[in-house]
């Protein structure tokens, strides 16, 4: 892999990891690192992948490796945020948006990570399964499940 695929891998896959990580950790402050850390490790691999599919998957499962690394660590757990000003009201449609993001950041990670695959990233659930070494059976239950829990989250 030379520099100008690398740079064009990151401009194409980007934005995706940096959802993705935001989902998982649920702190925008922290994805920047993680996605960084993410094409470090692809850029040192310099593997070629069979196609886009398995570069794509293969960089979805190192992200959200990380997002995991992140929150296994003791100070993650002993720090606090500050506190922010109160955001100036905007219309009702951004405030179910902040409502579900709220409610998707109360999931476990691994309902988490399978909605936000399914839904945001348009991933089917054979896709998910290959990309997460699950059964497609267990994907679908996640989804189910997590649907579930949002509904309850959300009324």
């Amino acid at each position: 892999m030379n520099d100008a695929e690398f740079t064009e891998d990151v401009k194409k896959f980007g934005d995706m990891l940096f959802r993705l990580a935001y989902s998982c950790t649920g702190d925008m402050s922290v994805c920047d690192d993680i996605v960084q850390d993410t094409f470090i490790k692809y850029y040192r691999l310099g593997k070629e992948f069979d196609g886009e599919e398995g570069k794509k998957a293969w960089l979805i499962r190192v992200t959200i490796n990380c997002c995991h690394n992140h929150t296994r660590f003791w100070w993650h757990s002993r720090r606090s945020e500050l506190p922010e000003n109160e955001p100036a009201k905007e219309p009702s449609d951004h405030d179910e948006l902040i409502s579900l993001r709220d409610a998707l950041q109360k999931l476990r990670p691994a309902y988490r990570i399978v909605i936000h695959l399914y839904y945001y990233e348009g991933f089917t659930a054979e896709q998910i399964a290959k990309m997460l070494h699950l059964s497609v059976s267990a994907i679908t239950s996640r989804l189910q499940r997590g649907r579930e829990m949002l509904k309850k989250y959300l009324e």
